[in-house]
């Protein structure tokens, strides 16, 4: 019998891996590193890992010593750490799933439900954050052992001490350095309690017993609460409720009860009905045809070991107990956004929010299977309704994975376009832009980390030679006003970087089309519709694309990070124009569009026909030049403006006899 029951265990962990790669492993070898990850390995590359402590020092002091242990060990492999974070994910489930077996031991069932549904928990969005998260899921792995040890404490008297001690240390491991499970650990008395339930003690003998086995947590608990609270200086996250609660304490506490209401639907509620809408919105065929699969598949393998686990064991099922446990999972989710709303956060399945998810997904999962064992009865109707969730969280995190590898690859477009376009940058140089279609997943301080990364790979000290600034973005914070000549001294955790308004690149990503470097007199007017257009206004004149060397070699984008980068597309040939463009090599750019034409490529934005039609103009041939445009639809406003500054900027070069003959041509365009 007990052979027969390891080989079900052993089934069973390997259900639980099966699922998480189902659910995380299809996308991750197709993926880089994301917002924090990149200055995160950019730090570990330059500066080596013991650079962490003051890495984290302003930000949470005690999280280095996590970095440095697993850093030096995956290094830059971005394979490595998708990987690491799917093992991570799958320890923490395990982990989960032994502590919920020690707490019921009759009920395999429910508690293999309930760590399956938490390990693929649809709400939490930012797995694919590699290096963070997986980490961060080494900590939550370490924090539900400190559980693990607690109650071994409880149940053998003889090593009590040891399982204690270790409890304690597991517990600060869990909760000190990264504080996301710290509101937890209010769930722990509770537990407690639970256990003691079915002794038949008086209540204020259990009362006391809570008390005495709760007493060495409580210990770390609160001494690390006052470390936080007397040391809050080292901590960029500071506790902000006693001073809101002070100053307007009605309307906070209404504010305080939105937030979490908000939170329980979203984790409860919303996050299934977010699936639904994932679903809707996939953009392709082929997508929807493999994300049905995917979820077909899945419902089939989640059945299996759901199934198995139901004939496991003998379940002891009890209403009251299901409801029990739903009370159970809804106090542990209040608990864990403790952190969250007392540091000001909301939580919720917005992008910024989501992450708060992860603590709570503990609660959710409980309470979620247990509401689906109180509520159904029959045993295969709750096979297939727990197999639905987890094979529909299944299809949503891949979808989840889509929306990283699509930024990903824009992310990777963006630098092998600019790379064309400028083979090498002067050192110094800071490149402006306002938002990036894809800054969601990278701020201008993460991409600051590839942008060195490809343009100065032997970095080893400060000041890094580049930085990339996105101005309505929080990073004008430490930016001086947006005028020529200002001196840049900016630091950002380890990174510092000295340099000039005025040695700046400006460049604009368009939604549609290829990257363009804007040149001081681009016409601000393009981006009069932008809703960022005063700050193009600001930063358009400190455009200086006379700090690109435009005779050297390329600079190399690492494959060990981006892979091969194919040429074989339209925007190769406009960055390939466009520089030729900044040479005044007008026969080189005619010849490149004539080879792109040749090759079935052609603009997608109207504005990339403008170096042709400015090279027909400097090699004498008007006649093409006014062909092309007036060929051009001109309803954008970059394009318009552009066409418009072509054709002024042509007028005022040639005689007056020329020049009188654009004028018909710029009131037919509606040129002022």
């Amino acid at each position: 019998m007990k052979r027969e029951s390891k080989k079900i265990i052993l089934l069973q962990l390997l259900g639980l891996l099966l699922i998480c790669l189902l659910s995380y492993g299809i996308i991750a070898g197709k993926l880089g590193f994301f917002l924090d990850d990149w200055y995160i390995i950019w730090t570990y590359l330059t500066f080596g890992a013991a650079k962490f402590v003051e890495f984290f020092e302003g930000d949470r002091p005690l999280f280095s010593m996590v970095y440095r242990v697993f850093i030096p060990i995956i290094k830059d492999n971005p394979l490595g750490w998708q990987y690491f974070a799917i093992l991570t994910k799958w320890l923490a489930a395990v982990s989960f799933w032994q502590l919920l077996r020690l707490i019921l031991p009759e009920k395999n069932w429910f508690t293999y439900s309930v760590a399956a549904l938490f390990a693929v928990y649809p709400g939490f969005k930012f797995h694919y954050f590699s290096v963070m998260y997986a980490q961060n899921y080494f900590l939550l792995t370490i924090y539900f052992l400190s559980y693990i040890f607690m109650i071994l404490g409880m149940k053998k008297t003889k090593l009590r001490v040891v399982f204690v001690v270790f409890g304690m240390v597991f517990q600060f491991i869990g909760i000190a350095p990264m504080e996301l499970y710290y509101g937890l650990e209010l769930v722990r008395p509770v537990l407690i309690f639970f256990l003691l339930s079915n002794k038949e003690v008086g209540s204020k003998v259990k009362f006391w017993k809570v008390i005495y086995y709760w007493l060495p947590y409580l210990v770390v608990f609160i001494g690390f609460t006052l470390f936080r609270v007397i040391f809050s200086h080292l901590y960029s996250y500071q506790v902000s409720l006693f001073d809101q609660l002070m100053q307007n304490p009605i309307k906070y506490a209404i504010d305080l009860i939105i937030r979490v209401l908000r939170g329980v639907f979203d984790s409860f509620i919303n996050v299934w009905i977010d699936i639904f809408r994932s679903f809707a919105h996939i953009d392709s065929l082929e997508q929807s045809v493999f994300a049905a699969l995917l979820v077909c598949i899945s419902f089939f393998t989640a059945y299996f070991f759901i199934h198995r686990s139901n004939n496991s064991d003998i379940e002891k099922e009890s209403r009251r107990l299901s409801l029990g446990l739903q009370g159970v999972g809804v106090y542990s989710v209040l608990a864990a956004m403790i952190p969250v709303v007392v540091g000001g956060f909301s939580v919720g399945l917005a992008f910024e929010s989501n992450r708060f998810l992860l603590p709570l997904s503990i609660g959710v999962s409980i309470a979620t299977v247990a509401f689906i064992e109180f509520t159904v009865r029959a045993k295969r109707i709750k096979n297939v309704i727990i197999a639905i969730l987890l094979a529909l969280s299944i299809g949503a995190n891949y979808l989840n994975g889509l929306e990283f590898k699509k930024a990903w690859d824009e992310q990777k477009d963006f630098f092998a376009q600019l790379t064309w376009r400028a083979p090498q940058i002067e050192p110094g140089t800071v490149l402006l832009s306002t938002v990036l279609p894809f800054d969601l997943y990278f701020s201008g301080t993460s991409l600051t980390a590839p942008l060195n990364l490809i343009y100065a790979p032997d970095l080893r000290e400060n000041p890094i030679p580049f930085q990339m600034i996105l101005t309505a973005t929080p990073q004008m914070n430490t930016m001086p006003e947006l005028l020529p000549n200002q001196v840049i001294n900016r630091r950002q955790r380890v990174f510092s970087f000295v340099g000039n308004t005025s040695d700046a690149i400006v460049v604009y990503s368009p939604q549609k089309g290829c990257l363009k470097l804007l040149y001081s007199d681009t016409d601000f007017r393009a981006f009069s519709s932008d809703r960022y257009a005063d700050l193009w206004k600001s930063i358009i004149p400190l455009s200086d694309l006379d700090r690109i060397d435009t005779e050297a070699s390329r600079a190399e984008m690492p494959t060990r990070y981006f892979g091969i980068i194919r040429q074989e597309n339209w925007c190769y040939y406009y960055q390939q124009a466009a520089l030729a463009e900044q040479r005044h090599e007008w026969d080189t750019i005619i010849s490149t569009y004539q080879e792109a034409e040749e090759k079935g490529y052609h603009p997608e934005d109207e504005s990339e026909w403008l170096p042709l039609i400015r090279s027909y103009l400097y090699t004498g041939n008007s006649a093409k030049a006014i062909e092309i445009s007036d060929s051009l639809m001109n309803e954008d406003e970059f394009t318009h403006f552009g066409l418009c500054s072509l054709w002024q900027n042509y007028r005022s070069s040639v005689n007056e006899d020329e020049a009188k003959s654009v004028d018909p041509l710029l009131k037919r365009w509606r040129c002022e």
